[in-house]
């Protein structure tokens, strides 16, 4: 066949037709895998489109099959969160993930209080931290397409597939190592009901501290705040009032950061009398005296396996129906330092 009277390198589907001596639509059904053809018509079709380099027009295959074949990325404030390695990395994996499977990857625009004004033009969406008191992460988890959310829902968030961090494990890893150096009583500041990941981690402490027969002290922080100064503020009250405390566990990097100013400045030796650690970790705190133990968060692989999860849910037969609720988890290292290497018994 010859490709003269067309654009050099252009390839349609009326030529793929002519090469294999079918009609247009039976070419069409054949390289979408439908119709009632023969296999050796099906075959016929395919390698005629391999021969002549045929590539399907994306737009024409998206009104075809209903598919935009681009996935969006969600985040409360994308923008300002982008300054964080964390959502690099994660945005990084998500972007690996969805071209691997040759998708789109589009980051949605950012307003917590105000409404979209159009549906975003995606076959599905990744909520990253999803926050209860982002109003388009509630409409986006609303929409009829599958939502993957990068972390635990709120309880009062519509339900979805979650793709999470396996905090349990890490938390419990860093509790069981203070318990052994003689540690009873933790305090945890960690983000308020707004957040599912401070939902899980009071949840961790909380059961076990009653495994153990006592109660931790909990602060709610607000997610988001990164801010060595405004945990200082919240923690300095809290820690005075409680001196029995000998285990200080914050959710973010600054919680912790904040947590050692404190107490050094109530005259408590940390990683002596008392211990710290955090649920999230940065090099800064491998650098502080005493090292601060600390659970690493492995953003990248999260962002990769959020997209796998999603391109799942949109290739299945059930589809988003059949994934609310469940709830798939990725290991995280979780640093042992020198914070939590004293003997709190000995020193009380």
């Amino acid at each position: 066949m010859t490709l003269s009277g067309r654009r050099a390198g252009v390839v349609t589907l009326k030529d793929v037709a002519a090469a294999a001596g079918v009609s247009v639509a039976t070419a069409s059904q054949a390289l979408a895998g439908r119709g009632r053809m023969t296999d050796a018509t099906r075959e016929r079709v395919r390698r005629a489109a391999e021969s002549l380099g045929y590539l399907p027009n994306a737009m024409a295959r998206g009104l075809r099959t209903g598919r935009s074949h681009a996935l969006g990325v969600h985040n409360q404030s994308a923008a300002e969160s982008l300054g964080t390695a964390y959502f690099r990395d994660f945005l990084a994996g998500a972007i690996e993930a969805a071209h691997r499977h040759d998708h789109d990857l589009v980051v949605l625009s950012s307003d917590t209080h105000r409404p979209r004004t159009t549906a975003p033009r995606v076959d599905g969406v990744v909520v990253v931290d999803p926050i209860a008191n982002d109003l388009r992460a509630r409409e986006l988890m609303e929409m009829p397409v599958p939502v993957v959310a990068g972390e635990h829902v709120p309880a009062h968030m519509p339900p979805c597939a979650v793709v999470a961090v396996d905090h349990a494990t890490a938390l419990r890893t860093v509790l069981d190592a203070a318990a052994t150096a003689g540690a009873s009583r933790p305090l945890l500041a960690a983000p308020d009901e707004n957040s599912g990941w401070g939902e899980l981690l009071r949840e961790i402490v909380g059961g076990w501290c009653a495994e153990r027969g006592t109660t931790p002290v909990l602060v709610s922080t607000q997610f988001g705040i990164r801010s060595v100064e405004h945990d200082r503020s919240l923690l300095t009250p809290v820690l005075a009032a409680h001196p029995e405390v000998d285990l200080v566990i914050g959710a973010s990097p600054f919680a912790a950061r904040g947590a050692l100013e404190v107490l050094r400045a109530l005259g408590r030796t940390p990683g002596g009398d008392v211990l710290v650690a955090a649920c999230a970790d940065e090099p800064a705190l491998a650098e502080h005296d005493p090292a601060v133990t600390a659970v690493e968060l492995p953003a990248h692989a999260l962002g990769v396996a959020c997209v796998e999860r999603l391109i799942e849910i949109l290739d299945s037969d059930g589809g988003a129906q059949d994934a609310l609720g469940t709830v798939r988890t990725i290991p995280a290292p979780v640093h042992l330092r020198a914070s939590t290497s004293g003997t709190v018994a000995a020193t009380r």
